[in-house]
């Protein structure tokens, strides 16, 4: 299954607590965004460890924590997730150029224009006009 991710995306997968499925459930476009986050949550702690990592309501959720036991509080650590959660929702998921966040058959998706047509044919809804 990792092998399916390029090289930055594997070394998040490798994060993953144990217990926790390695399972990254977003789409291609944000692995730039993810590779970028992680590389800043390691330089503040080289050991963190990944519960989840999501697209939810069309936004990044990232649930990571400095420490395996969850006993450090570094803000800057949270402030960097905050930051990857408020890029993703102006980020195509799919091919990661600028987007708006769209609301299709209640699941919210961030697309660009491509590819938020691309998302109306596929779920069978008409486009408004």
């Amino acid at each position: 299954m990792t092998e399916d991710f390029p090289p930055a995306i594997r070394r998040i997968v490798d994060r993953f607590a144990p217990g926790w499925p390695a399972w990254i459930d977003v789409g291609s476009g944000w692995y730039s965004l993810l590779a970028r986050l992680d590389e800043q949550l390691a330089a503040i702690a080289p050991d963190y460890v990944l519960h989840q990592c999501k697209s939810k309501f069309g936004s990044l959720s990232y649930y990571a924590y400095p420490s395996a036991d969850g006993s450090l509080h570094l803000p800057a650590f949270d402030e960097a997730i905050l930051a990857a959660s408020w890029e993703s929702i102006e980020t195509c998921e799919e091919c990661g150029a600028p987007a708006k966040q769209y609301t299709i058959r209640m699941w919210t998706w961030t697309l660009c224009e491509t590819h938020l047509h691309e998302k109306i044919v596929e779920s069978g809804e008409q486009e408004e006009r």
